[in-house]
């Protein structure tokens, strides 16, 4: 299920280090502003968005970088940088906003990015809105009210596929950011005994960005567990074993 909502975080103006200011236009001349749009656009059956999830960056920490025709950069800085109206020699550009990245993996590490292609023509008064869209995954952990009924103490801990591992303690309820590619999480449970089982499972296919993913942890009545993981639409049950639940 697809849940889309779109911020437009700011109006700024941008140079290029082939433009002049404070002069007008020339023929071979236009001005260009820009404005960043966020696109909240996350695969989840919970109807998720990215700002359910943590904060959503302000445009001045955007990264902008604009590259000619010829792939050259003409201009590289944070949009909090921009302050003046500018203007750019008339020809094909790309501009290209991000921010935060895939490999700084763990909670409130949001990474956004996004291009559009403009063309500017001598004369032209152009507004320029780069989509940006989550560029890394987002993994949950959760656990029903039975799970937590029959085990006393529990801890999960995520490993990526970069090695980045992020602790999930009993109480954590937030979404970790990682790069989409794979993932293995490792439990500890203890149940009302005090026996405790450990487990591990690595989830390697079918990992994709702008996507939020549920591991959810239940306990049965009369013994066992399983661990239900959702991918979008589709739940995967899986046996553990059987563990005496009422020592």
């Amino acid at each position: 299920m697809k849940f889309i909502k779109t911020s437009i975080l700011c109006l700024a103006t941008v140079a290029a280090a082939a433009c002049h200011k404070s002069e007008a236009p020339t023929a071979a001349e236009g001005t260009i502003t820009f404005a960043v749009a966020t696109q909240q656009e996350v695969n989840d059956v919970t109807r998720s968005k990215v700002s359910d999830i943590t904060d959503l960056p302000v445009a001045a920490d955007f990264t902008l970088t604009i590259t000619d025709a010829q792939k050259k950069t003409v201009w590289s800085g944070t949009i909090a940088q921009m302050t003046e109206p500018y203007t750019i020699a008339a020809g094909e550009y790309t501009a290209t906003a991000q921010y935060g990245s895939v490999s700084d993996e763990g909670f409130d590490k949001p990474c956004f990015t996004g291009s559009m292609p403009f063309t500017i023509n001598g004369g032209d008064s152009k507004q320029i809105t780069i989509p940006v869209s989550l560029a890394n995954a987002i993994v949950k952990v959760s656990c029903t009210e039975m799970f937590r009924n029959y085990f006393t103490d529990y801890s999960f801990k995520i490993t990526t596929a970069a090695g980045t591992q992020i602790d999930f303690p009993k109480s954590e309820t937030r979404g970790a950011f990682i790069d989409a590619y794979k993932f293995t999480i490792d439990g500890t449970l203890k149940n009302q005994g005090g026996t405790a089982q450990s487990f591990n499972k690595t989830y390697d296919t079918g990992i994709n960005p702008a996507t939020c993913y549920t591991v959810t942890f239940d306990a049965s009545s009369v013994g066992g567990t399983s661990i239900t993981v959702t991918f979008n639409d589709t739940t995967e049950t899986i046996d553990l074993g059987d563990i005496e639940l009422n020592d």
